[in-house]
């Protein structure tokens, strides 16, 4: 009887590594180039007697084949050692009928305040048309396709050896048919966090 419950347990524990290993697998998968990836730019070390703004960019390597007439992300930060100053336009376009070119920049939405007291930056896009300034794999350049650029200072309690993560917790673009969106809770948008690194 004994020797029945270990053989039992030792079953029941490989079936539970077996799960955890299939479903970190699953989250963990290798990036493939053709995959939709959101990229956090990781900058070359900064001086710590830095006390200039700096610029970190979001870049999107690919979108699927529909139109993404919304796109939110999460990401979080150290407000104690950064302090968010905003949003600059990146190189992505969204569609527009109101150009000649058939194309504009995003207008992107959020709160700087709320930000900094928080540690987390939600940025929204919404096409208030219902289409019409949505973004497509058609308006994406080979290369340099930068989403926007998040503009950042140093507080005076960073120091020299600190490394400061900027972490996506969430990033969607949404398309019209759900079944066609990209996220990262669907693992069908990728995402590479970014990193500061203090120097002297």
């Amino acid at each position: 009887m004994k020797k029945m419950m270990i053989i039992l347990c030792l079953v029941l524990l490989l079936a539970g590594a077996i799960v955890v290993a299939a479903l970190l697998w699953r989250v963990q998968q290798p990036l493939q180039s053709g995959d939709p990836t959101l990229t956090v730019e990781t900058p070359p070390r900064l001086s710590k007697t830095n006390d200039e703004e700096f610029v970190l960019d979001v870049g999107i390597s690919c979108l699927g084949e529909a139109l993404y007439p919304a796109m939110s992300m999460s990401l979080s930060f150290d407000p104690a050692r950064l302090e968010f100053l905003g949003v600059e336009e990146g190189n992505v376009f969204v569609l527009s009928n109101e150009t000649a070119g058939g194309y504009q920049l995003p207008s992107w939405n959020y709160d700087v305040a709320t930000s900094n007291a928080t540690g987390m930056i939600n940025i929204m896009y919404l096409d208030m048309t219902g289409g019409k300034c949505a973004f497509t794999q058609n308006l994406l350049a080979e290369e340099d396709n930068v989403l926007l650029r998040l503009k950042f200072r140093m507080r005076g309690s960073v120091r020299a050896g600190d490394v400061m993560n900027l972490m996506v917790e969430d990033a969607v673009f949404a398309a019209s048919d759900e079944r066609e969106s990209l996220a990262m809770t669907l693992n069908t948008l990728k995402v590479i966090d970014g990193k500061i690194v203090i120097g002297e």
